[in-house]
């Protein structure tokens, strides 16, 4: 996803959260903090790759020679400092880091920034204190803005097609990763620019592991199956879980469907700007002790999402940050019932000044399939 402004409206937005925390600089290696601030991602690698945002300097972006080109045209607000394969990247570290040396404050750096890296940043910006970059990134990431809007119901109107998809065809005698593959490509057929995480596909007593990965069981008649998938949009991610029967359900299982179901509702309908994240997951909780399933729900109630599959806010018990409009997370319950069979229920919703606006919108009622 590219900014039309080569990423100098969020890289101002840093600066000025480093000026809120006090630091010198924040330092960012290939991550989705990096894609936020300059539209360029890949997967993290052998090269030292940093975009260097000091407090009261330009940006400078430190990147190896076969990624120059690329990021130049992402990110045209940050200098390139450009090093070639067979060079020492670390003296040039250094010298960014000279040029900083009489500010003041912590060097931040990125949450999920690898050891080694973290290590030659702190050889370069030697004696300084370092903390974590998620105490300015965490504000200014929380809230998304229209354009990521839009690409995450887009990115949920495509998990929803694919679950209409793949439940209109038996699921019964085929193995659990063969409906992953099949939900996935409905996906892509569909325009998505891949799959949000791996897919989850879990059958019968599978199900009752709530993170489960699509294996090779063959799912059978009678079977519960959660399908917890999603795919990306211009980085921006949908989740969404649905949990089916192939044939007919007990009665048993229809009652934790149903209370799962409640939950859920009572869980978006708590969704509202200013309260607590740890109300909504009272919300959920509370119907499921009621029903008699407290020890089954063995999870939170959800997650933020946007460039990361998680990521703040997190809808738990503790949590008492307050939610605000444009907030982006899951709502999620499940009971778990060992050895036997499991159910989930989850949407992405997005906060605004009416409640909770779900992303994604497939059927939440007990789906019979073949």
């Amino acid at each position: 996803m590219t900014h039309a402004d080569g990423g100098s409206g969020r890289i101002a937005a840093v600066r000025l959260g480093l000026e809120r925390v006090g630091a010198a600089a924040a330092l960012f290696g290939l991550s989705s903090n990096l894609r936020y601030l300059t539209g360029f991602s890949d997967e993290p690698g052998e090269r030292l790759l940093l975009l260097v945002v000091p407090r009261e300097a330009a940006a400078t972006c430190l990147v190896p020679a076969l990624y120059a080109d690329q990021v130049a045209a992402h990110s045209p607000a940050a200098e390139l400092e450009v090093w070639a394969d067979g060079e020492d990247p670390q003296e040039r570290l250094a010298e960014i880091a000279g040029r900083i040396q009489d500010v003041s404050g912590p060097i931040l750096v990125d949450d999920s920034l690898w050891a080694a890296f973290t290590l030659q940043a702190q050889a370069a910006f030697v004696g300084r204190p370092f903390g974590l970059a998620s105490c300015v990134m965490t504000p200014l990431r929380e809230r998304k803005d229209a354009a990521e809007l839009a690409a995450m119901r887009r990115a949920g109107e495509i998990a929803d097609a694919a679950f209409t998809a793949v439940t209109a065809a038996p699921i019964s005698g085929r193995a659990e990763i063969e409906v992953a593959g099949r939900l996935e490509a409905a996906m892509l057929a569909a325009g998505a620019d891949g799959i949000a995480f791996e897919t989850l596909i879990a059958s019968g007593p599978n199900s009752a592991l709530p993170h489960h990965r699509a294996g090779t069981r063959t799912i059978r008649a009678g079977d519960f199956v959660i399908l917890d998938y999603g795919c990306r949009v211009d980085g921006y991610r949908s989740d969404i879980s649905r949990t089916v029967v192939c044939g007919d359900p007990s009665r048993e299982g229809r009652e934790a469907h149903e209370a799962v179901l409640q939950a859920h509702w009572a869980a978006r309908e708590r969704v509202t700007a200013g309260i607590e994240a740890q109300a909504v997951d009272a919300a959920a909780r509370g119907v499921l002790t009621s029903a008699g399933y407290a020890a089954q729900f063995v999870h939170r109630t959800g997650h933020g999402i946007g460039l990361d599959v998680h990521e703040p806010p997190y809808i738990v018990n503790g949590n008492d940050h307050r939610l605000e409009e444009g907030m982006t997370f899951s709502i999620e319950p499940g009971v778990y019932f060992r050895g036997r069979f499991g159910v989930r229920i989850e949407d992405v919703v997005v906060v605004t000044r009416k409640g909770a606006e779900a992303m994604t919108h497939a059927p939440q009622e007990l789906v019979r399939v073949s």
